[in-house]
């Protein structure tokens, strides 16, 4: 039986060397055109041409970051990207780490980060705005405790001034001020004394404000002020319709129906919980019928880890903090699980699918008490009475040890099986990804036969039109197009896509008046959201129903913009048409 309360010298260094390794392996293979192409053109025009990004700069401290890091070695490609991917989630690993080994025992607190890091059993995305969010929230937490523990007044500043910038990674982070809660939670619980929380939270509040004007000021000497304030402008247009996913209302329902859902998830995970306990503590002398009914327990278990996706982790974070709130602990470690469920409940605010998207970023500070409960747990009895039935139950302490290597056991077996079939929007075995996309900036990564030919086939006849720094309009979903190319995007925005019906009609003409060429023009016949679909001969037809992939608005927009502009087509194939104005 592992004993999680003791460690072996370097453990936490093999781990680490283990970490890094599966996610440099899982790096090589997926190329996702939508998500990655929209961060990577970001990062690519952000120094160069910023304006035709102007979209992303609600992303704008993610892509300071993400242009450092394309300007250290422009021809580095996809690969570059992941490699830097694997340096932040390892410094986020290593910061919970430094967190959490205060109070938890280093084996538990290590096995709830694991968790969290793998979640995504798709492999990994390229750095996004949200591993940011997530490494800068879990520092302003590491130097908030401090300061509280502390009494140590900078740190306190220094903490909230992490937050302030976090705003400026994605403007929703802006929930997380809610932090600030945590200061008098912690002097009420410790010492009763309310008073003394004013000066940490007006040295807290501080902080933020110092955090706001360090990004005011990088924004005025990048000369980038302006195209911060009309990306600010751009949420309010993109919310403007009732419609929309993006308005208060429709964020506000999605996170709702997220948070419905999750119950659903919760009733779920009780029943795995009562099942594994009363099954291992009530059939001791039926070993036989014990281990069968363990093995279609723990496969349940494993289904539910397969298909449920980050709401199963969701689940276990909530369980594991609100446990150590509502029991014994110090002062200390229920501050750290208050902040735990404030990261939880309100991060993912303001994210366009709530938790089902942001919900990997939110986990890093409560998945490790979920087995810290389990593993403090001691020899308890349970009686149960039903009609005239008087049954008693011992949970031994050992079944609780081993309810948390079931639990680990079902999470990596299908997180490994998950990830073994697919990269992030890139489906299919990975022994069928050997296949690389003809371009320098995708060398090194390798996907299945079909997406190499037809984005090899698109890339080979774009290149005959376009150079880079041209501008391209790339409808709608294909926004890695752009940084393959080293195109501008002349949506002021590479995925098209995110806009709904009244925005892009707004952008679109705003870049006819304010841009004097016009681009050619990519339009995709097929789906790349999730897999790549098969052609679809309908897929600018107007008169279908709106879905998730299809906005009617959108559509008749483009296509409305081909006929006044002149356009005609300059090459085709079943998956997408390239067009030129003949407008002089």
């Amino acid at each position: 039986m592992i004993d999680f309360n003791k460690t072996i010298k370097n453990e936490f260094h093999l781990v680490l060397f283990i970490v890094i390794l599966v996610q440099l392996i899982l790096g090589f293979q997926g190329v996702d055109v939508c998500d990655d192409g929209f961060v990577l053109t970001f990062y690519q025009q952000i120094y160069n041409n910023p304006s035709c990004v102007e979209y992303n700069f609600v992303y704008w401290f993610s892509g300071v970051i993400g242009g450092v890091w394309y300007e250290l070695y422009p021809d580095g490609g996809i690969i570059w990207f992941k490699f830097f991917t694997v340096i932040i989630n390892t410094l986020i690993f290593i910061s919970g780490y430094h967190i959490f080994k205060q109070f938890l025992p280093k084996r538990i607190a290590v096995l709830g980060l694991l968790v969290a890091l793998f979640v995504n059993d798709f492999g990994f995305l390229i750095y996004y705005h949200n591993h940011l969010t997530a490494l800068l929230a879990v520092l302003s937490v590491f130097f908030l405790l401090k300061g509280l523990i502390e009494n140590h007044g900078l740190s306190i500043v220094i903490s909230g001034c992490i937050l302030g910038i976090n705003v400026f990674t994605r403007i929703p982070n802006i929930t997380l001020f809610i932090f600030i809660l945590a200061i008098p939670f912690y002097y009420f619980i410790n010492e009763g004394l309310l008073k003394k929380a004013i000066k940490p939270m007006i040295q807290y509040a501080l902080g933020i404000l110092i955090g706001f004007v360090i990004i005011v000021s990088l924004l005025l000497i990048l000369d980038q002020f302006n195209i911060m304030q009309n990306a600010i402008l751009s949420l309010f247009d993109l919310g403007a319709k009732e419609d929309s996913t993006h308005n208060i209302s429709g964020l506000l329902k999605t996170y709702l129906l997220n948070y419905k859902h999750l119950i659903g998830i919760v009733g779920q995970f009780s029943i795995i919980i009562i099942s594994f306990f009363a099954i291992y503590n009530s059939l001791k002398n039926i070993l036989w019928l014990r281990n069968i009914l363990l093995f279609v327990c723990f496969f349940y278990a494993f289904l539910w880890f397969k298909e449920e996706d980050v709401f199963t982790v969701y689940t276990m974070a909530y369980v594991g903090t609100l446990f150590v709130l509502f029991t014994k602990h110090s002062a200390k470690i229920k501050t750290l699980a208050f902040l735990g469920v404030l990261m939880l409940t309100f991060l993912p605010m303001g994210s366009g699918i709530a938790i089902r998207s942001s919900g990997y970023m939110c986990i890093w500070l409560s998945v490790p008490f979920f087995f810290h409960f389990f593993s403090n747990l001691k020899e308890m009895s349970i009686n149960w009475k039903y009609n005239g039935l008087d049954k008693n139950i011992i949970l031994l302490e050992k079944s609780f040890k081993i309810f948390i290597l079931f639990i680990s056991i079902a999470f990596f077996s299908a997180k490994a099986l998950n990830v073994s079939r697919q990269a992030y929007f890139d489906v299919g075995s990975r022994l069928e990804k050997t296949h690389i996309i003809e371009s320098e900036l995708a060398k090194g990564v390798f996907t299945t036969e079909r997406r190499a030919e037809i984005i090899n086939d698109l890339l080979i006849n774009l290149e005959k039109h376009v150079k880079p720094n041209d501008y391209l309009l790339a409808y709608d979903k294909i926004p890695l197009i752009h940084f393959l190319t080293k195109t501008k995007p002349y949506m002021y925005n590479p995925w098209i896509w995110i806009y709904d019906g009244y925005s892009f009609e707004q952008k679109i003409k705003k870049a006819e008046t304010e841009i004097p060429v016009l681009p050619i023009v990519v339009l995709q016949k097929f789906e790349t959201i999730g897999e790549f679909s098969r052609p679809m001969n309908d897929y600018m037809d107007e008169t279908k129903e709106e879905s998730f992939l299809y906005n009617k608005k959108r559509t008749t927009v483009m296509n409305s913009f081909l006929e006044r502009n002149e356009y005609e087509i300059i090459w085709s194939n079943s998956y997408f048409n390239m067009y030129r104005t003949n407008k002089k």
